[in-house]
């Protein structure tokens, strides 16, 4: 299992607010200078303590709401204020997978992508078992070219979507073969667009393309290809300072390149390990600019080199750690307030989620909880933006969540459904031949999307901590008279505590027995309850021995003020030979120091988000045509010219028709079986139908792998002069989605007994099933023969005329209404007439109207010439 990082263009400050969420208040170290009022004072000296011990203080608010399936990344967009999100649920087929635009005012998901299907081909199998979606992982935006990059890292690809649209513009999938071979493609996770480059980091190298162009420019080595353990897993590419930033796992450093010049690092950092004997999986950077400071994050081996290390920018000197235990993943920075963020991918601390660290004293201020606490996985991403920071969880908080846009991994239909089938699964025993069913259905489980701010609002007190014995440094010292007696103890004591010493090697010359030692403090000069030894302490056998001694007080002891007050320096002397007769004379001295107390953070704080109602998934748009825009107001038909009985119309005198000349009615071909009444016509790319074409012309054959297919727009075919019929557009073979019944938003054939469903085509969500071709036939997950023939739009009806269908785009929401008017023509056959292509517009009938008009003035001429005869 591996785990993403986050999106950045970085460095984005929080100024918004959040209401109706918790606020508390939390700290990070503050000089005394800085203590006068200062809102945002300058950067102390790191990691010191004032001399009032005030630290800074924040208010932090935070609200989640539900997020996607299997959230991965964010992303946000300065240039349309959008948030951006991927989601993919792994294990078996990849059944359930979408990329999210957010609104980050709201938290509201307006809108989701029906993304392209790939073959899938189950664990130990060697052919396709149906289709699976690409997915989708890393994420960043390109403001200047308005498009949005996207990691499709199970699939080894790599997919650019324009941000208006959310159309694909752009997919390596479509590069040949040689120029893939030239890539490389190796796990793509993660992707940073900067100075009109995208960065991809795979195993061993990070690839760059143009941003314009989606030319494939170079590859930056990192590391050894083979090591598959070796990758740029996070990176920060940033764009003001012409530097980009990648962290090698397994290489414990991290490669700093400039963006002008990709040939060589200009430097390397290398990484602190806390623990030498834990691996330190670095994850992530980013950079402080105010502080001049380099953070990498690191998720550590078993809660071991968990943490960030802090580095010096210039020089890139280790300045300092700051241990997390769990899995420190993704890294994000408000440089206006030197604040860092930081995720925890660890699931199993519940209060542990997004630690806000103070980048001025890298002390841990606090954390925002985690809204799962059974889930293995932690909080997978963040990322600052001046709408707030925006985290998201892989804890799967929110059971059974409906979602459009999951598939059916044998016809790569989209459904809107709260479990999903993933895949298959060998169900034969062990050493026979494999018997691969369908698995069981599994929940979809939404992931959390959390929102929060943190504001500087003043300082408060910190933790004045002392410094125990058990925590100072401990020294052995010798006898300068024997070398085998010596005593152990801490060189830094803390003020008003008992000194605990030890030693060993104090033999008594004669017999098996111990020495008498005695204690003495400053050589003597030091009396408790007035006696200058302080103490005294018999060995055992061995020799060795303990003793906790008193601490002299101006109550106990001849000492005055602040003679042994923190700081001061003292010796305490242990000596042997006077006391005991027949002992040997020895002495040795150690030296102490009374410890300072320290200024500590005060206590984290802990931020429990609010609840946001969900407001849904928004609209799922087709990536194959993008967002189609809002249909036009249906066009009133105009008045009929049919003459009314109570007004006559008069007709002028017209000669009769020459019989060398008659009247010419168009051939028409003789139309294409239709199912009945309720086949409906299909939506396709942006290209109307031909009129003249036949339904096996239009409808075509889809060809490669299923989920191969075009996708089908769905919209409404012209009408021609407010009668005749309604044109459905040419129909495409997949993904069509999201159609409310009624709609049609896939091309389902009107041949009796054709294909109903292809492998590829997402099926029309909400869909009631009325197509007739779906009741004709079974689906079949290779044959797009049928799918979006263009003749499904008309169907005969029995007075010779055509019925329109319904042709809208069904993913964008909206009711196809081609409305058809029926328009019956006299003829000798009982059959319907076969139409031309001329007939698709209308002016076949017209031609009829004008014809019979025509014959009937001619006739009523030629009797009133021979009444008028007959008269004279």
């Amino acid at each position: 299992m591996f785990s993403y990082n986050n999106f950045r263009p970085r460095g984005f400050k929080v100024w918004a607010t959040v209401s109706a969420a918790t606020a508390l208040t939390f700290a990070g170290t503050l000089t005394a200078a800085q203590a006068d009022g200062a809102m945002s004072p300058a950067a102390p000296a790191h990691g010191s303590a004032s001399a009032t011990c005030e630290y800074r203080s924040f208010d932090v608010r935070a609200e989640q709401t539900q997020g996607l399936p299997g959230q991965y990344q964010l992303a946000y967009s300065k240039k349309n204020d959008a948030l951006w999100a991927t989601g993919t649920v792994l294990g078996g087929a990849s059944t359930t997978a979408t990329l999210a635009k957010i609104d980050p005012q709201t938290m509201k998901v307006e809108k989701t992508v029906a993304l392209d299907t790939v073959p899938y081909v189950p664990k130990h199998a060697t052919e396709p078992a149906g289709v699976q979606l690409k997915g989708a992982f890393g994420i960043d935006v390109d403001d200047v070219n308005n498009t949005v990059w996207v990691t499709n890292t199970v699939a080894n690809e790599v997919t650019v979507y324009d941000q208006a649209t959310l159309k694909e513009v752009f997919s390596t999938s479509k590069l040949s073969q040689d120029e893939r071979a030239k890539i490389d493609f190796a796990h793509p996770r993660e992707v940073r667009v900067a100075d009109g480059k995208a960065f991809v980091g795979v195993r061993g190298s990070v690839l760059v393309f143009d941003t314009k162009t989606y030319a494939f420019l170079q590859k930056i080595t990192v590391a050894d290809v083979e090591d598959k353990t070796t990758a740029v897993m996070n990176m920060w590419v940033d764009e003001s300072e012409g530097r980009a930033y990648f962290p090698v796992r397994m290489r414990d450093e991290v490669k700093i390149y400039d963006l002008k010049d990709l040939s060589q690092p200009l430097q390397v950092v290398k990484l602190h390990k806390q623990d030498p004997g834990a691996n330190l999986y670095a994850s992530d950077v980013v950079v402080d600019h105010s502080l001049n400071e380099i953070y990498v994050s690191s998720q550590g081996d078993k809660g071991k080199n968990s943490g960030v290390g802090v580095y010096d920018k210039t020089t890139g000197e280790f300045k300092a750690w700051i241990d997390l235990g769990g899995r420190a993943l993704s890294l994000d920075a408000d440089e206006d307030n030197d604040v860092v963020y930081l995720t925890d991918f660890d699931g199993k601390s519940p209060d542990k989620g997004v630690y806000v660290i103070d980048g001025r004293t890298h002390t841990v201020a606090a954390s925002v909880a985690k809204n799962s606490s059974d889930a293995p996985f932690g909080v997978n991403d963040v990322v600052v933006t001046p709408k707030g920071v925006f985290a998201v969880d892989k804890g799967g908080a929110y059971k059974n969540a409906e979602v459009p846009f999951t598939i059916d991994y044998r016809t790569g239909k989209f459904t809107t459904a709260s479990t999903s089938v993933k895949g298959v699964q060998n169900k034969a025993p062990e050493g026979a031949p494999a018997d691969w069913q369908p698995a069981e259905p599994t929940p979809i489980n939404a992931d959390t999307l959390v929102k929060l701010t943190a504001s500087p609002t003043g300082t408060v007190k910190g933790q004045t901590k002392p410094v125990t014995g058990s925590e100072a440094n401990v020294k052995t010292v010798e006898s300068r008279q024997d070398a085998e007696a010596k005593v152990t103890g801490a060189t830094v004591v803390s003020e008003g505590q008992a000194i605990k010493v030890s030693g060993t090697g104090w033999k008594y010359p004669k017999g098996a027995e111990g020495s008498t030692i005695a204690v003495k403090y400053d050589r003597g000069k030091v009396s408790i309850n007035g006696d200058a030894v302080i103490g005294t302490v018999e060995a055992d056998a061995e020799g060795n021995w303990s003793i906790e001694l008193p601490y002299p007080t101006a109550d106990n002891s001849t000492v005055k003020d602040a003679s042994w007050g923190p700081g001061t320096s003292h010796t305490l002397s242990f000596l042997s030979g006077s006391i005991k007769e027949g002992d040997t004379s020895r002495g040795a001295n150690l030296d102490i120091t009374i410890a300072q107390p320290t200024c500590g953070a005060p206590e984290t704080m802990h931020v429990t988000p609010t609840n946001r109602d969900f407001q849904g998934y928004g609209t799922l748009v087709d990536s194959k045509v993008g967002e189609m825009a809002a249909p036009a107001d249906p066009v009133k038909p105009e008045p009929t010219s049919n003459p009314s009985p109570s007004e006559p119309v008069k007709q002028e005198p017209m000669p009769a028709p020459s019989p060398s000349e008659p009247v010419k009615q168009e051939p028409m071909p003789a139309p294409a079986s239709s199912t009945d009444g309720d086949s409906k016509g299909s939506g396709a790319g942006n290209t109307e139908q031909d009129p003249g074409k036949r339904a096996s012309e239009a409808g075509g054959q889809a060809q490669g792998q299923p989920g191969a297919g075009q996708q089908g727009a769905g919209q409404q075919g012209p009408q021609a002069g407010g009668q005749g019929q309604t044109q459905g557009q040419q129909g495409s073979t997949t993904k069509s989605t999201g159609a409310a019944p009624g709609e049609t938003g896939d091309g389902a054939s009107t041949k009796e007994g054709g294909s109903s469903a292809a492998t590829g085509d997402p099926a029309s969500a909400g869909d009631d099933g009325q197509k007739a071709s779906e009741n004709n036939a079974p689906e079949n997950s290779g044959d797009h023969g049928n799918a979006g023939a263009a003749a499904s739009g008309n169907t005969m009806n029995n007075n010779g005329g055509a019925s329109g269908t319904s042709g809208s785009q069904s993913q964008s929401g909206t009711n196809g209404s081609g409305t058809a008017s029926q328009t019956s023509t006299p003829s000798n056959n009982s059959a319907p007439a076969a139409q031309s292509s001329l007939a698709h517009t209308g002016a076949g009938k017209l031609m009829w109207v004008a014809g019979l008009g025509a014959a009937a003035l001619a006739t009523g001429v030629a009797v009133v010439a021979l009444r008028r005869k007959k008269a004279h």
